[in-house]
């Protein structure tokens, strides 16, 4: 089966692009089954490559999907987009070789900063629970819990909790544009608002990180910023400190600390489950034990990213043409891998709709099409830091507090939509109630 014969589902009109590509995709297959091309717009077809068989061609012949693309921007190209090549640069070489070393001395260090700015971050979430049985909307606690978690130890003290949150908005505002627009719309991406408003921000932040750092902090900007010439303007200072400093943002923080947010939902409606996690921690160290000691939560929160991918859709283009079983994908084509539908799919899954919290509990499951970060040797170290961060502030929350949806949460609100990110559709709120 060559590309004119691969199926094709017409998603070009309004009502395809009010549903979102989590109901066209979950359509599509359904229709065609794993291999099927999605016709987003007249200019634009995605090759959609289902199942099992395509995850596993892809994971050992990664080099046949690039990550730049052509009519659609990756995550990795966006982000070299937004953070500039100002250390690619050959007159910045020296530069870039005396923070690249610096930032490996403190990479040395820094796992222990990330410890102590998560256990903080966890604390913080259990002081803004309202007392007296009043309900709060998740999202704000889940949001705050992951910018302070990372962005600490990245910055310091440099901006608010509210402003942060606020700039990371528009980070992912400026991703989602550049992901869903047509290529005439893209063209030139920094003159879109979205981008200015990013970069915006990431100067900012910066420029303040520099102005309140000082050498022997333990935050990484007061590391690196050592290696950095001192007669540099405060101009180039920040275009080279942008692309380290944002590429570690964006590779620790937990967007939204939306990874936390869907399995607390889950929690709260599982109290037994909830009761058993903090059962097996009784007397522990919640905060020191490694993640498998409490193999319970841990298994929770890889069923939480079992369901809700960071990744629910991978993007990526052909090198050559790909042939996989009876279907040829010629080269330069769009193709989306999709976790979202894998992780879902009763071929690979028991009761794949359902969150089964002990499900990871089996050490004999096939975890081959699990995949909710993506695929590579990069990809495993996030994996291993998002999954830890969840573990541990699962811990903390059902060892303090039972926690129950509040009776006027709306079960529309908890339908995930795509945009940038699997996000509620509005708010979730959430009664905590503390443990004796």
């Amino acid at each position: 089966m060559d590309a004119s014969s691969i199926p094709v589902f017409d998603a070009n009109s309004e009502f395809c692009q009010n549903l979102g590509l989590l109901k066209v995709a979950e359509t599509a297959t359904r229709q065609h089954g794993d291999h099927v091309v999605i016709r987003a717009s007249d200019v634009r077809d995605l090759y959609l490559l289902g199942g099992n068989d395509s995850i596993r061609y892809w994971k050992s012949h990664q080099g046949h999907f690039q990550t730049e693309l052509g009519d659609i921007a990756s995550n990795a190209a966006i982000s070299r987009l937004l953070l500039g090549d100002w250390l690619d640069e050959p007159e910045h070489r020296e530069v870039w070789m005396a923070t690249g070393n610096r930032l490996a001395a403190v990479a040395e260090v820094w796992d222990g900063w990330f410890h102590d700015a998560l256990v903080a971050a966890c604390r913080s979430f259990l002081a803004d629970i309202p007392a007296g049985g009043q309900a709060v909307d998740l999202r704000g606690l889940c949001r705050m819990w992951s910018i302070r978690a990372v962005c600490p130890v990245l910055f310091g003290p440099a901006l608010g909790d509210e402003e942060m949150a606020d700039g990371l908005l528009r980070i992912e505002e400026f991703y989602f544009a550049m992901s869903t627009r047509d290529p005439s719309q893209t063209a030139s991406p920094e003159s879109m608002a979205e981008f200015q408003a990013a970069r915006n921000f990431l100067d900012r932040v910066v420029e303040a990180a520099l102005t309140v750092s000082t050498p022997g902090d333990g935050t990484v900007v007061a590391w690196i910023a050592e290696a950095v010439p001192a007669g540099l303007s405060i101009a180039d200072r920040v275009a080279c400190l942008r692309p380290t400093l944002g590429r570690m943002l964006l590779e620790k923080l937990n967007i939204d600390g939306l990874g936390l947010l869907w399995t607390l939902v889950h929690l709260a409606q599982d109290p037994t489950l909830a009761d058993e996690v903090a059962a097996e921690l009784d007397g522990r160290d919640i905060f020191g034990l490694p993640d498998q000691a409490s193999p319970l939560a841990w298994s929770v929160v890889q069923e939480g990213q079992r369901l809700y991918p960071e990744l629910p859709f991978i993007y990526r283009i052909t090198s050559q043409a790909v042939t996989l079983g009876p279907v040829t994908v010629p080269a330069r084509a769009t193709v989306l891998f999709a976790p979202w539908l894998v992780h879902r799919d009763p071929r690979y899954w028991a009761a794949p709709q359902q969150f089964c919290g002990r499900r990871f509990l089996d050490r004999s499951i096939d975890t081959g099409h699990y995949l909710p970060f993506g695929v590579g040797p990069r990809i495993r170290a996030r994996a291993r830091f998002i999954l830890h961060q969840l573990t541990i502030a699962v811990r903390a929350i059902c060892t303090t507090h039972r926690m129950a949806l509040a009776p006027n949460c709306r079960p529309g609100n908890l339908r995930p939509v795509l945009r940038s990110t699997l996000a509620p559709r509005g708010p979730v709120p959430v009664i905590f109630t503390p443990r004796a």
